[in-house]
């Protein structure tokens, strides 16, 4: 099937973004749906897509997503179509709309499309000023109307504001006032733009509410009472639950919540397996938040009559663009939605709420995103994240050109940077969180790194490689002075990700960020002084693994 061909899918259940129609083929043409019924509306020249034993559903919409670089083409490879920003800078914004541009116009890899708000509203030194200064602030009401013109400058389609002291994370952090935040939802709304609060708390959703915000970006995370409910109800404000924020903290095995799901796992890319890895073995507080709260919060607020819509908050820990909004259809109906009520939450709801009437919806004329999967995921919400065949805008996704390519690359890295950078601001505010140590000898050699770790310190290599059991801290000291360096000479066995096979090779040369490695296998074809390899594509281990 070629990128502009006329195509039917075929004996297919039909979910339209709020129900299941009586529909079993649906024929795509021009990037459009051009018809739904039975086997009569295939046309002479169609290509066929058999859709036996699934389901088509509308392409799937993210309402809560940060961008960073390639984010596009990897949720296209988990069947979303649409991702809306909730913030994030021009830097990042324009290579990625101009990438989306591209592929519109049938240049390049097939991605999501996108929206954004641009820069978010907030105080000085406000949240989150942790993850994206320097930004520009809001002082004062005084400041709304430019605040909103920059953004509307820059391509916004919705307005973002932050109100947040931080109680709900026992933080302290400045937030604007009531009348500051009222005076941008009248700018906003003055342009045409709907106007999504970030808040964590009941009070703080009451508040926004009455300020006469659209949406909340994030259920509260303490237990909303009976009266706050009523109250943000008769707003008419919307809701993305962001439950998946609960992903960020591994589960009781030690593993984060996404690789524990097997259909997703392994549609991940090994790189991304091994940033979600290493996440479940950052240090974390000893009590992560049980999201019993956000639940309860979320079926209150949905029989209340709020629009609850699916968002993911990605790609914060624990998250990955595409694949967590699988996790999320989950969690939402955990909390009590039914299937269908879910998937319209990530479908016909998220479009309706920002105004994406050419989508999220299985219609005659709609835009053809569409995600094909396996099973009913109206009766089974996990069915999801079974696809079989994802479009956007009737071209077809190729999931698999992601792996290895410089989306894949570059997001990765701007993940790593914007991590490291919330992380030396968070050691800046609180000087006792445990951070990892340089450990070297006597002369100034270093023999590696010791890493708190949720369980305890890991002692590792210069490169990164684990080396025994995570322990307390003098212990991991002990194991680097012992053999931090002596094990540099051993054999190591080495999976190139791109290759995929355990090998035996030894270590050159080390430096930080990438390795150099002689196969000890005489037969490989290598230079003689062996060959240099980035961190980002290997995985090293002391252990043998099978071939």
């Amino acid at each position: 099937m070629t990128a502009h061909q006329a195509f039917t899918i075929t004996d297919v259940r039909v979910f339209d973004g709020r129900r299941v129609v009586d529909a079993t083929h649906v024929r795509v043409a021009g990037g459009r749906v051009d018809a739904l019924g039975n086997a009569a509306i295939v046309r002479a020249g169609d290509a066929l897509v058999d859709g036996r034993g699934g389901t088509l559903l509308p392409g799937l919409i993210d309402a809560h997503v940060h961008l960073m670089p390639g984010c596009t083409r990897l949720a296209a490879a988990f069947g979303v179509t649409t991702l809306i920003d909730q913030f994030s800078k021009p830097e990042v914004i324009e290579p990625e709309r101009a990438a989306v541009d591209a592929s519109s116009r049938g240049t390049g890899p097939v991605r999501a499309d996108m929206r954004t708000s641009g820069i978010g509203a907030t105080a000085p030194n406000g949240h989150p000023t942790l993850a994206y200064a320097p930004f520009p602030y809001v002082t004062g009401p005084a400041d709304a109307e430019p605040f909103v013109q920059e953004r509307l400058a820059e391509g916004a389609t919705h307005l973002k504001v932050i109100y947040d002291d931080g109680s709900g994370r026992m933080l302290d952090i400045p937030p604007l006032d009531v009348p500051t935040v009222e005076a941008l939802v009248q700018a906003a709304h003055r342009h045409g733009l709907p106007v999504v609060a970030h808040v964590s708390t009941a009070a703080g959703a009451v508040t926004v509410a009455r300020c006469g915000v659209d949406v909340l970006a994030h259920v509260p995370f303490d237990r909303m009472t009976d009266g706050e409910v009523r109250d943000v109800a008769r707003t008419g404000v919307a809701l993305i639950a962001t439950l998946s924020i609960a992903d960020g903290f591994p589960n009781r095995q030690g593993v984060m919540p996404l690789l524990a799901e097997p259909e997703l796992a392994a549609r991940l890319t090994p790189r991304w397996r091994r940033v979600l890895t290493a996440q479940a073995r950052r240090w974390m507080p000893p009590s992560p938040p049980d999201g019993a709260a956000a639940r309860d919060n979320t079926i209150a607020l949905l029989e209340s009559g709020v629009r609850v819509l699916a968002g993911t908050d990605a790609p914060n820990p624990g998250l990955v663009f595409g694949a967590s909004l699988h996790r999320e259809l989950r969690h939402l109906v955990r909390a009590g939605l039914r299937p269908v009520e879910a998937l319209t939450a990530a479908t016909s709801a998220a479009a309706e709420v920002f105004g994406l009437t050419d989508r999220g919806r299985l219609d005659v004329g709609a835009r053809a995103d569409l995600v094909l999967v396996e099973g009913d995921p109206t009766a089974d919400i996990t069915a999801t994240q079974s696809v079989r065949h994802t479009w956007v805008a009737g071209r077809p996704v190729e999931p698999e050109t992601y792996a290895g390519s410089p989306d894949e690359r570059d997001g990765l890295a701007w993940l790593r940077e914007n991590t490291e950078k919330i992380l030396s601001g968070i050691r800046e505010m609180w000087p006792g969180i445990p951070a990892p140590e340089d450990v070297t000898r006597d002369d100034g050699e270093l023999l590696g790194r010791i890493v708190p770790t949720a369980g305890g310190w890991q002692a590792t290599t210069p490169f990164g490689a684990p080396l025994g059991d995570v322990t307390t801290r003098e212990e991991a000291l002990d194991i680097l002075h012992k053999t931090g360096l002596s094990v540099l000479a051993e054999p190591w066995w080495v999976l190139t990700l791109d290759d995929a096979r355990w090998r035996e090779a030894v270590l050159v040369e080390v430096r930080p960020g990438r390795v150099r490695l002689r196969w000890t296998d005489p037969m490989a074809d290598q230079p003689p002084s062996g060959e240099w390899f980035s961190l980002d594509d290997v995985e090293l281990s002391r252990e043998p693994y099978p071939v």
